[in-house]
This record gives C-alpha cells, sequence and structure tokens, in this order.
C-alpha cells in the first residue's frame, strides 16, 4: 500500500478540519486531572516551580508534537503510530506498538468512566454511599458506578460508530465550550485572589529540596501534556483543502493552550487560598474557588466542567482506539471484520463497538483498576512517543534523497536528535518508576504481558483461520479439477 492510499472498499468520510484536529488533541490534554490533582502539583515546588515546569516541558512537547506533524504527512492512514512504526521498522514492531497503543486508549477510556461516576458522587452526594455490589482490586464496586460507567461507553460507542462528522463535532463544541468556561473561571480567581497567597512562590511543600520538586514537576508536566497524538489518528479522514501545515499548527498549538490553561488555573486557584492549604483535599481546585462563590456553587460548577472535559477526553481517546484497531486489522494483525468501514456514514463501526466492549469491561473492574490504568498509560504513552521518534528518524533516512513530505519538522537533525533523546530519558523513567514502589513486579507490569499474550493469542488465530481457509479452497480446487 502507498503512503498515502487505503484499502478498497468503503473508505473513511473525510471532513475533519483544523479546529477539529485542535479540539481532538486539546480534548485529549485536557481531561479533569487538574481538578483532582492541583495540590499534586504545587506541593513539589510550589505555585512559582510548577507553572515553570509546564512552560519548560513546553520547549520539548511542541517539538514533539511537529515531529508527530511530519509523521501524519509521510504517512497520512488511520492507526497513528502503528503505521509510523509499521512503515518504519516492519509490521511486527509496528504490531507491538498499536497494540500497547490500543492498550493506553482503551484504558483511558475505561478511566475516564470511573472517574465519571466519582465526580457526580460529589456533584451528587445524596446519591453517594450505595451499597456495593461487589469488590475488585481492593475496591467497592456501586450500582452507580457500572450504570455511569455503561452508559457512558454506551454514548461513546453510538457517538463514534455515526462518524467522524459527529464525533469532531461533539468534540469541537465540547472543547470551546470548555474553553470559555475556563477563561471565566481564569478571570475569577484573579478578580477575587490575592497574590500575597502565592508566597513562598517558589519552595517546595515537601520533604526535598526546591531543586528536586522541580524535577519531578518536570515529568508530571510531560505526563499532562500528552495526548496530542489522538489527533493523529484522524488523519485519514482530513478534510480537502485542509494541509498538513493546518494539522501541525493545530497539535502543537493544542500544547500550548493547555500549557497556558494549566499555567493559569495553577495561579488562579493559589491566588484564592494560601497555596500549602491546598495540598490536601480530594478537591483542591473546587475548595479554592469557594472562596470566592459562598455557598458550594463553585464546587458544583467547577464538577460541571470538569465532567465535560473529562467526556471531550473519553471521546478523542475511544476514537483513536478505532482507528488503531482499523489499521492492525487492514494489516492483517487482527480479525479483517474489524477493519469494515459502513459505506453510508463512514465509520468503523465494528472497531467502535469493540472498543464500547472493552472499556465496559474495564469499567466492570472498579475504581481499584484506577492506578494500574494511569501507571499502564504513562508506561505506554512515553515509549511509544520515544519510538515514533526513532520511526521519523528512520523514515527520514529511507527517504534521502526523495521528495520533502508537505510537512517537515523545522530544526534539522540537531533538533529530532535532541527531542527523541529527551523522550526517550523520559519513557526509561517511566518504566522503571513502578519497580521502584512496588514490592515484586507491579500489577500494571502483569497486566500489560497479560495483554500481550492476548494479541499473540488473537494474532495466532487469526493466522491459524487464514490457514484452514486457505486449506479448505486449496480442497474445493483440487476435487473440481
Amino acid at each position: 500500500m502507498s503512503e498515502g492510499s487505503a484499502p478498497a472498499g468503503p473508505a473513511l468520510r473525510r471532513g475533519v478540519t483544523g479546529p477539529g484536529f485542535f479540539a481532538l488533541a486539546f480534548g485529549t490534554i485536557v481531561g479533569s486531572a487538574w481538578m483532582v490533582l492541583m495540590g499534586e502539583w504545587v506541593s513539589p515546588a510550589g505555585p512559582g516551580g510548577a507553572v515553570l515546569a509546564f512552560l519548560g516541558m513546553t520547549l520539548l512537547m511542541v517539538p514533539v508534537a511537529a515531529a508527530y506533524a511530519e509523521l501524519v504527512a509521510r504517512v497520512p492512514r488511520a492507526g497513528a503510530e502503528f503505521v509510523f512504526v509499521e512503515k518504519a521498522f516492519g509490521p511486527w514492531p509496528g504490531f507491538i506498538t498499536g497494540w500497547f497503543l490500543t492498550l493506553y486508549f482503551v484504558g483511558i477510556c475505561a478511566f475516564e468512566g470511573l472517574a465519571l461516576s466519582w465526580f457526580l458522587e460529589n456533584l451528587l452526594p445524596s446519591v453517594a454511599g450505595q451499597p456495593p455490589l461487589y469488590t475488585l482490586l481492593g475496591k467497592p464496586i456501586t450500582i452507580l458506578d457500572l450504570a455511569i460507567g455503561l452508559a457512558g461507553a454506551a454514548v461513546m460507542t453510538v457517538l463514534n460508530a455515526a462518524g467522524a462528522t459527529i464525533a469532531v463535532g461533539f468534540q469541537k463544541v465540547v472543547t470551546f465550550s470548555f474553553l470559555a468556561a475556563s477563561a471565566m473561571l481564569v478571570l475569577l480567581g484573579f478578580a477575587q485572589g490575592d497574590p500575597a497567597n502565592w508566597r513562598p512562590l517558589f519552595e517546595s511543600a515537601q520533604d526535598r529540596s526546591f531543586i528536586g520538586g522541580m524535577f519531578v514537576m518536570l515529568g508530571v508536566a510531560g505526563m499532562w501534556l500528552s495526548g496530542f497524538q489522538t489527533a493523529a489518528s484522524a488523519v485519514e479522514e482530513r478534510a480537502p483543502g485542509t494541509s498538513f501545515r493546518t494539522v501541525a499548527k493545530a497539535m502543537t498549538l493544542a500544547v500550548l493552550t493547555a500549557a497556558l490553561f494549566y499555567s493559569l488555573i495553577i495561579l488562579a486557584s493559589t491566588s484564592l487560598l494560601p497555596w500549602r492549604a491546598l495540598t490536601t483535599g480530594a478537591l483542591p481546585v473546587a475548595a479554592a474557588f469557594d472562596q470566592a462563590l459562598a455557598g458550594g456553587i463553585a464546587t458544583k460548577g467547577i464538577l460541571l466542567v470538569a465532567m465535560a472535559s473529562l467526556l471531550k477526553t473519553w471521546n478523542a481517546m475511544h476514537l483513536s482506539a478505532t482507528r488503531v484497531i482499523l489499521a492492525q486489522a487492514r494489516a492483517g494483525f487482527l480479525p479483517s471484520m474489524l477493519a469494515h468501514v459502513d459505506a453510508r456514514s463512514g465509520a468503523p463501526r465494528r472497531a467502535a463497538l469493540l472498543v464500547g466492549g472493552w472499556t465496559c469491561v474495564g469499567v466492570l473492574a472498579g475504581r481499584g483498576a484506577i492506578s494500574p490504568i494511569i501507571a499502564m498509560g504513562t508506561i505506554c504513552t512515553t515509549a511509544i512517543a520515544a519510538v515514533a521518534l526513532l520511526a521519523l528518524m528512520r523514515l527520514r533516512a529511507m527517504n534521502e534523497g526523495g521528495s520533502a513530505p508537505a510537512y517537515v519538522l523545522p530544526g534539522g537533525r540537531p533538533l529530532l536528535l535532541s527531542i527523541t533523546l529527551g523522550a526517550t530519558i523520559v519513557a526509561i523513567a517511566a518504566v522503571v518508576a513502578p519497580f521502584g514502589v512496588a514490592a515484586g513486579v507491579p500489577v500494571e507490569i502483569w497486566l500489560m504481558l497479560g495483554w500481550a499474550l492476548l494479541g499473540a493469542m488473537l494474532v495466532s488465530l487469526r493466522r491459524l483461520w487464514a490457514a484452514m481457509v486457505l486449506t479448505r479452497i486449496d480442497r474445493q480446487g483440487i476435487s473440481r479439477a
């Protein structure tokens, strides 16, 4: 198959424009973590250190986003890192990358379903405290957890089965509404806050030095500025007239906007209360804004904003998982039925249904699965980003002397080498980190090994079925002869 071609049969419907790519990228980067993790962000190095970390990591993540834009210009097909690595290093490295990319996307879909029920309990305390149906991974699972998570999975499945036009349209509405609400929230914080609450601006609230805290925050910032890669999954559905340069601008602008949002919400929140007071409690941002709006209005408003933000992340992850499964099925690693594209909607409906089903399995695991999901997601996304950058280096070498793609990362080879080295260091740290905390092999590593075994079984069954079909055809041919 050529770089720009797609398999025969109904094609994915092209209709995603620049704002759609931005909404996918930004909508995935900024989910609901800012509401829950604010205390963990300011604790290592103070509010000033947290802002510096996000702005500093932007210097790495913007070129990485631009490198991804060059990758989609070189391989403009659905599947993101799977198709990049497959073209650069061959089928099996591509499948390993794609299979763990699927784990990341589906895992985050399940995480969003679990988080949604938790936010709803905080928004409506009267529905909390339900008797547990069962306990798994040390956490009770209630009927509310299942009802909200499974209903959310059903909605996302229907939305994505309707096609990219509907799914990305929803993404744009929620993303730009979120940005408008966030702007009002930040303005309220600065209007009602006191800069004296930022003091000391650069200091650790933990048993570590400020420099040590900054190193911690740089790693945290890198994780929460990733996610722009979901825009690459929709490149095959790029609208006619939407250039690869437009896609590049959308992805890099998403990273810049996310860094600006994080910085402003940190400063706005910590201006409302002495920042050390935010290092404890489940919903620190809501606690801060309760100082500006009494009566719990702020908490309810912020919870609604966070829930809307969660939905846009969930939608983008579901869309991306669907395209990666589609690409793996096209390549023959997964059953060919998953490569089917509906002629009417231009959507890979069967792949969307599979993602919805896997999400439901994750929701059934309950909140005890949240920590392993986050750990697996961190390992997968950082390692795959490093591999994707290595793939870009390989693709450049393979095309040396040939025509340049429609978009090329500025800065030449030195910049690509620098960001690849940086991404590789981050990936190694992410893989090693769980072993420093857990006694023995961490649960997320066992889960990833189980996922690898499932992938090997699926490929083996796919190959066995293909061999049986070929044998049957040969026998029929011989008997007719």
